[in-house]
């Protein structure tokens, strides 16, 4: 089976990363990107076949939308001529329904994945939708799990429930390095150098999601165990809801949720 990458930036490197590790092999991946020099450089690191963007299409058993999405809606009807009805197509362009990727590519079988960045280490979250009406098989859903797998958990989601994926696995690592830092000044503040103080806080970090994975306990849970009566920790959380830290990961959720909503009517219109 032939899997094509239409686009090869990070995302798509992560991915092909992943399907090299796993049970890909390298000649079956193509890729088609505007930049020589990233080719080149796919090329030398994971052994993909290169392709221009036509041939890719028809060649590819599977194609993989990987450009950014305001490209998208200007690259895709140019190919579309080339895309049968009957191509499976796999997208991971943020804000394209699975409606207007039909319409774009003329295929009836689609599959939308919202991935976040950490796929680049291997630990990403992606959720996955598909197209309704039975046009996309069990063959086909069982290729995307094994695609998104390659780069850590993969869900499937009804498409309605995507702008809270998008705000909540897309957007949080950005919330997660912004308390990250936070933790980091806050060493720094309290005498520790910066090098020190970066290490505790990603330690710290890495440790306790790792907790939350592995252990059945509720974040509820794990917290009381941390937290004694009159000690440390309970100070602290209470200084921090004093300045509504829970409500204020709550609202920049939700506010991105909005914006997530309000992106996709912007394409729908466009």
């Amino acid at each position: 089976m032939k899997i094509g990458f239409l686009g090869g930036g990070n995302m798509a490197e992560a991915l092909i990363a992943g399907m090299v590790k796993g049970d890909f092999r390298p000649q079956d991946i193509l890729a088609a990107d505007i930049s020589v020099d990233r080719l080149d450089y796919l090329e030398a690191s994971y052994g993909l076949r290169r392709a221009e963007a036509r041939d890719l299409l028809l060649e590819s058993d599977a194609v993989i939308l990987a450009v950014k999405p305001q490209i998208l809606p200007q690259v895709l009807p140019g190919l579309a001529g080339d895309i049968s009805p009957d191509t499976l197509i796999i997208s991971i362009a943020a804000g394209i329904s699975l409606k207007d990727l039909e319409i774009l590519s003329g295929s009836r079988r689609i599959i939308r994945v919202m991935p976040n960045t950490p796929a680049l280490v291997g630990y990403g979250v992606s959720v996955l939708s598909k197209a309704p009406l039975g046009t996309v098989q069990k063959a086909d859903e069982a290729l995307a799990q094994q695609i998104f797998s390659a780069v850590g958990d993969a869900l499937w989601l009804e498409e309605e429930q995507m702008d809270a994926v998008t705000a909540l696995s897309g957007s949080g690592p950005a919330f997660v390095y912004r308390f990250a830092d936070a933790m980091a000044e806050s060493g720094v503040l309290m005498g520790l150098t910066r090098d020190l103080s970066s290490r505790l806080a990603v330690g710290t970090l890495l440790g306790a999601a790792m907790m939350l994975k592995e252990n059945p306990d509720s974040p509820r849970t794990l917290e009381s165990k941390v937290t004694s009566p009159g000690g440390t920790t309970i100070h602290g959380l209470a200084a921090m809801e004093k300045n509504n830290f829970s409500n204020s990961v709550k609202e920049g959720i939700l506010a991105a949720v909005q914006r997530s909503r309000e992106l996709g009517k912007t394409k729908n219109r466009e």
